[in-house]
């Protein structure tokens, strides 16, 4: 069963979790919701973003961390199986550790926008998961030239312990979603500081 852990998962348990994650079904009725304004019909509907960049550059760049799993690498996950690529249907697990514990949070990624300014994915969760909701990560290259990414969460809690502290984990979810961009940002001036330094080079 996926939650809370004692210790680091074990290749065995990884894969026992993923094989049951791909044969669950997901545990919430608004798939695709936080990437369809119009589909907004469940509770909790929550937005983040920042400006990461300007020009196209920046967009490759801010589109590339998010098809490998920056955000998540943003707040110190580990997603399982490593090097998943973003595509519909791919069941992950997404494992935080917490101090002696891992908590496993079993997702199916439900959808991929891929266009020439816009880049987006959203997962949605499956049993085991401390929330029932969907959460998405996007990179627009807008028409100011400015690139934008956004997370959009629209999710509530799955277990009684969740409810209990509801209010700790809105915190911590928010905290975890400025990490989330600010892992993007970081990203995108990165590459940008490698770009000027190939520029430089004799």
């Amino acid at each position: 069963m996926a939650g809370v852990r004692w210790g680091p998962l074990s290749l065995g348990t990884r894969d026992r979790l993923l094989a049951a994650a791909r044969r669950s079904p997901l545990t919430y009725d608004h798939e695709g919701s936080t990437l369809d304004p119009s589909r907004r019909t469940a509770p909790g509907v929550r937005s983040h973003h920042l400006d990461v960049g300007v020009g196209s550059a920046d967009f490759a760049a801010a589109r590339a961390a998010l098809r490998t799993w920056v955000p998540q690498r943003g707040i110190s996950a580990l997603i399982e199986p490593q090097g998943q690529p973003v595509v519909p249907g791919a069941s992950v697990l997404v494992v935080l550790r917490c101090g002696p514990f891992s908590v496993v949070a079993p997702d199916r990624i439900v959808a991929v926008i891929d266009e020439p300014r816009h880049f987006a994915f959203a997962y949605g969760t499956l049993p085991g998961h401390p929330e029932r909701g969907e959460e998405s990560f996007s990179v627009e290259h807008r028409s100011d030239d400015t690139v934008w990414a956004t997370i959009r969460v629209q999710a509530e809690a799955a277990t009684l312990l969740a409810r209990a502290g509801a209010p700790a984990v809105r915190w911590l979810q928010t905290a975890a979603l400025r990490r989330y961009l600010a892992a993007v940002a970081d990203h995108v001036r990165a590459d940008r500081a490698s770009r000027i330094a190939g520029d430089l080079e004799p």
